[in-house]
């Protein structure tokens, strides 16, 4: 389970929750909770459960036997300030083939100037 402490944090913070929510959430005190983020304290595979649920992954990704989240994102989380993932991916299948492919050509070059 190496870096599980790490991919729930980073989930946590995406998601715009506080420690306290995600341990309410699970049912536990929001100390008990933090010790999972800080690596202090191992996460019961009944949490990992939960928080996979919660965050709409695989207990695969969150226990390190998926390199990256592969087929599950959370489509209710912030893209950019007032918009969500699931507004961004309506918007792009309303386009036409060749629209889709511009979009992501300008994706790519987006990208590469970075």
């Amino acid at each position: 389970m190496a870096n599980i402490h790490i991919k729930i944090k980073n989930l946590r913070e995406e998601s715009h929750l506080k420690q306290r929510q995600v341990a309410d959430y699970l049912g536990i005190s929001q100390q008990a909770y933090s010790y999972y983020e800080l690596d202090k304290r191992e996460l019961p595979s009944r949490h990992i459960v939960k928080l996979a649920q919660l965050y709409s992954v695989s207990a695969d990704y969150l226990l390190g036997l998926e390199p990256e989240q592969v087929e599950s994102y959370n489509l209710n989380a912030t893209f950019i300030k007032g918009v969500k993932v699931k507004d961004v991916l309506i918007s792009l299948r309303k386009l036409n083939q060749s629209n889709k492919q511009e979009a992501m050509k300008f994706l790519s070059y987006l990208h590469s100037t970075q």
